[in-house]
């Protein structure tokens, strides 16, 4: 694209092949009854950036539109080998070559190790990445292996040539509590106009109808990240600008009586659920928790793209992760 590319990264260096995104700012974890930090208009000029820093080569993504991806990868660490899925010199070669498959401009990805991790895979000569600046959490055993764990945190790898205009770290998400994920949210310039996208990768365990209801721990700790994740599409509604938020939800959003799918589909949000009629593709684990959702766009066409990739050899012991990558095209 010719948009000239400004990309801010807080708390944390986007490097890129070009140059380098200073830090600027260091967002402080808060508790999760606060609202978190509202993204500034996307028209809104970061300071202290090289601004030819995501430029890079031409986009070339997405041939048939602007592909957005959600991904979660499995533990994927740096070495290959290490942490609780260890992968063999094979095993990286197949993620290269089903990446190129994808055919993505962008793509949020979750249980990513480090940018180191990300590099085996993910070029910087093609692809500007963004980590989150979670600080890393204690290892544990890993289940039947046992392995040593590796970090467990959300990433943007985005298509050189596509403007990067900001990019926030959601900490709130996180709650102050050791092991959850933080929220990373970029606004990119898409055929939509400047975008905002959140990558979330939500408590574990809680899959139930109703979370609000539940006694399990999981289900209390996902009640409070709630409200951190409304009071983001809340903010957005008064931006006017598209926005979405994907990732792993950990959730059955697309069961029929989810109490959370009918809150964000409710009229105080107005959130569609693009992935909502698709199906997962793991084969002990129908009910998918990968999901995109899409607020302040015409969003029936673009749900109607939504797809899920499997990979060539669907035996459970065979996949390249148990979480098949989740696209649709804005256009």
């Amino acid at each position: 694209m010719k948009t000239l590319c400004k990309a801010v990264c807080l708390g944390t260096l986007v490097a890129m092949s070009s140059g380098c995104v200073m830090q600027s700012q260091i967002v402080s974890p808060r508790l999760a009854k606060q609202p978190p930090i509202a993204p500034a208009s996307p028209r809104v000029v970061a300071q202290d950036v090289d601004i030819g820093a995501a430029q890079g080569s031409e986009n070339t993504s997405g041939m048939d539109g602007f592909k957005v991806v959600t991904w979660n990868t499995e533990h994927f660490a740096y070495p290959s080998n290490a942490g609780c899925k260890p992968r063999t010199s094979e095993d990286i070669a197949a993620i290269k070559a089903y990446i190129a498959g994808l055919g993505a401009s962008v793509i949020a990805l979750q249980e990513v190790a480090s940018r180191e991790a990300l590099r085996l895979v993910f070029p910087e000569s093609d692809w500007t990445l963004v980590l989150s600046a979670r600080a890393d959490s204690p290892a544990y055993e890993c289940r039947e292996s046992g392995f040593t764990s590796t970090q467990q945190k959300v990433a943007f790898a985005i298509k050189k040539g596509i403007s990067i205009l900001q990019v926030q770290q959601n900490a709130q998400l996180g709650l102050q509590k050791i092991g959850l994920r933080f929220g990373l949210a970029v606004t990119v310039d898409t055929p939509l106009g400047p975008t905002d996208i959140l990558n979330v990768h939500l408590k574990s365990g809680c899959f139930v109808d109703d979370y609000a209801t539940s006694d399990k721990a999981a289900c209390q700790t996902l009640a409070q990240q709630v409200p951190v994740l409304e009071e983001w599409l809340a903010a957005h509604q008064t931006l006017g600008v598209p926005y979405m938020v994907l990732g792993d939800f950990n959730h059955r959003l697309a069961s029929e009586n989810n109490y959370l799918a009918s809150r964000l589909t409710s009229d105080e949000y107005g959130i569609d659920i693009a992935t909502q009629a698709l199906r997962g593709c793991h084969p002990r684990y129908p009910e998918p928790i990968d999901h995109i959702l899409l607020g302040g766009m015409q969003s029936t066409l673009i749900a109607a793209s939504a797809h899920v990739h499997r990979y060539k050899n669907m035996d459970e012991e065979a996949m390249l992760s148990d979480h098949c990558a989740v696209s649709l095209f804005l256009k």
